[in-house]
């Protein structure tokens, strides 16, 4: 018994001895890889976890592209790591698997995208029909083949927007519509396209362009001299040659497009081709372009220009002045031919001169019904030579007047010999002054209205419903601009539309009075600078549109125009708003007491134009509730028409309105009682208009 019990008690030690001993297992933490790459494109790749233990994963680096799951486990497992795609340079992040004991890291590096450098063929090929976004780092090497720069920047101005560029790489082309007007690239420049994220489109069954393209994205390498590639018409009109530069030979104009200017009546024109085996298409020039008034060729050969296609019409537009040059052929007929594609044709009621052609190929004669007043030269011709028709000026306003011109020939194979041309001429087109209101901001006429060369125009615009005052302006038909344009000016009026750019005439006054100002004025340091400013008319495109009319505008120095004087509108606009009605005036004096002379620019067809010497505002304010001078405050800027240094109006620069009387010498504000008048016109505030 007592042996037993002592070998139980033996026993008992031992065992504690050994689990006393026992020591833990060492945790392990491990991955496959601990670097890993990945291309530029989204994507991702696994990594395997080998562990006795719980673990956790973080980002420490590159969160915002790059990430990992599982976020924790336990044993052996595996990663998924994935990427965003890197539209940028090489970037590299990192990961942490960690325990409590243990931590590894992977670094992770994701290659820049690979740049691939597409011909314009492929580039096309992405096109299947619908808008499609490149979304590969593309660019595409070209040379610059429009000349669609303005006319004083040495461009033809043929296209109906400055933002396009037309590029080809010899074997294919395609237009580049810009985010900006292109006034760098030009003609024969060698050029790197960045075509990633860009969209291509076709727009009203147009040509295949890069749309939105900002001008940064483009890059000049170099020039080369422009390839042209011969092609027949009927290559032509397969399309496969859009937009690039080719050369078309054994085409005519069109018989019925003779003897009319490559523009007519100041709209985009299109002029008809035919070629010797019938195909049809034709030349497209914008109403801008530089040689609008240029007669076309009436006869057989080449003619070059940049393929295109529009509304699924074919075409092409000039890439040089000598592009036509190639049309001094026989025309090709297969009979004696004499016809006139119009009979009838209309004319303004001033004087002026046409041309027409017979399209024909023999001998003939022609006579006006009234030499007088509808004279032609030269008297005879052969086949397709222009006849210009002088016409004098219609003495009617009421009244039109007609002739008619008489084509014969004597050939005998020609059953038709005589072709009439009917010619209908308006009435003479008056200028007539409006009546002159009682308004606030009109400068005093009086004494005034029967000047010669000049006429008070007023416009009126519709308002919630109620037809109230627009502008009116006093007019100088010799210098074709306004020497003032007053207005009034708040709140509803001004509105928050957006700019029209509707460059136009006015159709208030006859358009032989008015400076042709479809783009800016000869000379690149005059802008085309508002009187009444656009934004000070937003509450509706049609009165937006007003001060697009070209008698609204005149030449003003571009710094002046887009800084101090831009600056002034603004403030302008905020004083307007602060009371109940701003009355402004603006003006532009072409001569001043010190300097007598006239200044001129050419306009878009060449005719003279007046060149400011100053402008000026003058503003009255009427805020209701205040006592003083019944409410009315006033004050007068003048600048000259130059660069400033000073970008902001300041108090020194204000002036009393007796200031401004006698500088531009009009009596502003005449409307107002006298014996306010004369107090508001004496004094201004600058501080009261919050300039220091």
């Amino acid at each position: 018994m007592h042996l037993r019990q002592f070998s139980k008690v033996l026993i008992l030690p031992a065992f504690l001895l050994v689990s006393c001993g026992e020591k833990p297992v060492p945790q392990s933490l491990s991955l496959d890889k601990t670097q890993v790459t990945f291309t530029a494109a989204a994507g991702e790749q696994a990594v395997q976890v080998s562990a006795n233990c719980s673990w956790s994963v973080a980002v420490t680096e590159g969160s915002n592209w790059l990430s990992v799951t599982p976020g924790s486990g336990q044993g052996n497992a595996t990663l998924t790591l994935s990427v965003q795609v890197n539209t940028g340079a090489d970037r590299t992040g990192a990961i942490k698997v960690y325990s409590a004991e243990k931590e590894v890291r992977i670094t992770i590096t994701q290659k820049e995208e690979e740049t691939l450098y597409w011909s314009i063929s492929q580039l096309r090929a992405l096109y299947k029909g619908t808008d499609v976004k490149v979304t590969d780092k593309v660019i595409v090497k070209a040379t610059v083949i429009s000349n669609y720069l303005h006319a004083d920047n040495e461009g033809l101005n043929n296209y109906t927007s400055m933002k396009a560029i037309v590029v080809s790489d010899k074997n294919a082309g395609i237009q580049l519509f810009c985010a900006e007007n292109n006034t760098d690239f030009k003609q024969g420049d060698k050029v790197e396209i960045q075509l990633q994220g860009q969209t291509l489109s076709v727009y009203n069954n147009g040509p295949l362009q890069v749309n939105g393209l900002p001008l940064a994205k483009i890059t000049k390498t170099g020039t080369e001299t422009l390839e042209v590639k011969e092609i027949s018409a009927a290559q032509l009109i397969t399309g496969q040659y859009e937009s690039m530069y080719v050369a078309i030979p054994k085409v005519q104009v069109r018989d019925e497009d003779l003897g009319k200017t490559f523009v007519m009546e100041s709209a985009h024109t299109s002029i008809g081709m035919i070629a010797e085996t019938k195909e049809t298409f034709d030349i497209f020039s914008s109403r801008y372009s530089s040689f609008k008034d240029v007669i076309v060729p009436s006869g057989c050969g080449v003619i070059k220009g940049i393929a295109s296609v529009y509304d699924k019409k074919y075409q092409i537009s000039f890439a040089r002045v000598s592009d036509w040059e190639g049309l001094t052929g026989e025309r090709f007929y297969t009979s004696p031919t004499f016809t006139l594609y119009t009979s009838e044709k209309e004319i303004p009621g001033e004087e002026g001169q046409f041309t027409v052609s017979v399209a024909g190929n023999v001998d003939w004669t022609v006579i006006s019904s009234d030499p007088e007043n509808f004279a032609v030269s030269p008297a005879s011709g052969s086949k397709t030579a222009p006849v210009t028709v002088t016409y004098t000026q219609n003495p009617s306003e009421t009244k039109p007047r007609e002739a008619n011109i008489v084509f014969s020939t004597t050939n005998t194979s020609i059953e038709q010999k005589t072709l009439t041309l009917h010619i209908t001429q308006s009435p003479f087109e008056a200028l007539i002054s409006d009546p002159v209101r009682s308004w606030l901001e009109l400068p005093d006429l009086s004494g005034m209205q029967e000047e010669k060369n000049f006429a008070y125009i007023s416009h009126m615009t519709s308002l919630r419903g109620k037809s109230v005052r627009n502008y009116s302006f006093w007019y100088d038909t010799q210098n074709r601009l306004s020497h003032w344009v007053a207005y009034p000016l708040y709140r509803d009026i001004m509105g928050s539309g957006s700019r029209s750019d509707a460059w136009n005439y006015n159709p208030k006054v006859p358009k032989r009075y008015q400076p042709v100002l479809f783009y800016s004025f000869g000379g690149s340091s005059w802008d085309r600078g508002h009187q009444l400013p656009s934004a000070d008319r937003l509450s509706s495109q049609e009165i937006n549109e007003s001060t697009f009319y070209f008698t609204n505008i005149a030449a003003q120095d571009a710094s002046l125009n887009q800084n101090l004087w831009g600056n002034l509108e603004t403030y302008i606009r905020g004083w307007s708003l602060a009371c109940d009605t701003l009355y402004v005036v603006t003006g532009a004096m072409i001569q001043t007491r010190e300097d007598d002379s006239i200044d001129y620019v050419k306009d878009n067809d060449g005719n003279q134009v007046a060149v400011p010497k100053l402008y000026f505002k003058v503003l009255l304010k009427y805020k209701a509730g205040q006592a003083e001078n019944g409410g009315y405050s006033a004050i007068g800027f003048w600048y000259e028409n130059r660069a400033y240094t000073a970008s902001y109006p300041v108090a020194s620069d204000a002036k009393t309105v007796d200031d401004m009387e006698d500088l531009t010498g009009f009596d502003f504000f005449h409307n107002l009682p006298d014996n306010i008048e004369k107090e508001i016109e004496k004094v201004c505030t600058p501080g009261d208009w919050g300039l220091n």
